[in-house]
């Protein structure tokens, strides 16, 4: 196991997940629910869950807490808030939710699967202009194959 993974389930031990057929339906039940989307800004743009607060990950700690440039009002004041944070498969979001609970917010959890699983589970995505997302254009994407080049060298 490499050193990435073995990060996140370490955090996973203390971040609980939901799935995302569970998500949806607490999305429609809980009003206050902040679903944290971390991706990139190209990410999100492709495609989101409606409703999403977008903070990229590289500015997480700063958009969270008051008094600095990178600060979310609303994130700020959330740390007894129902949040789940997003990611495109829930490796970065269980990361970024673990960095959250060691900052002081409460309730926190990671979206299991990621985006990954709520397309998977034909659930409706935005893109940046506002349109639905093709659920098969947006699996294509998703599931892209690494490049040759980042695959580690045959010994």
């Amino acid at each position: 196991m490499d050193g990435y993974q073995r990060l996140v389930d370490k955090a996973l031990r203390d971040v609980g997940e939901i799935l995302p057929w569970d998500l949806e339906e607490e999305i429609e039940q809980n009003a206050n629910l902040i679903v944290l989307d971390i991706r990139e800004v190209d990410e999100f743009k492709r495609m989101h869950i409606t409703g999403s607060l977008h903070v990229p990950r590289g500015i997480l700690e700063g958009a969270c807490v008051w008094n600095y440039d990178d600060t979310i009002p609303k994130l700020a004041k959330a740390r007894n808030q129902n949040i789940v944070v997003i990611c495109r498969s829930g490796n970065r979001s269980a990361l970024a939710a673990h960095t959250l609970q060691q900052m002081g917010f409460e309730n926190v959890r990671s979206l299991k699967l990621g985006i990954k699983g709520w397309n998977d589970n034909d659930l409706e995505m935005l893109n940046n202009q506002g349109d639905i997302v093709d659920i098969d254009k947006a699996d294509e994407w998703l599931n892209r194959a690494v490049d040759k080049s980042k695959l580690q060298p045959l010994k």
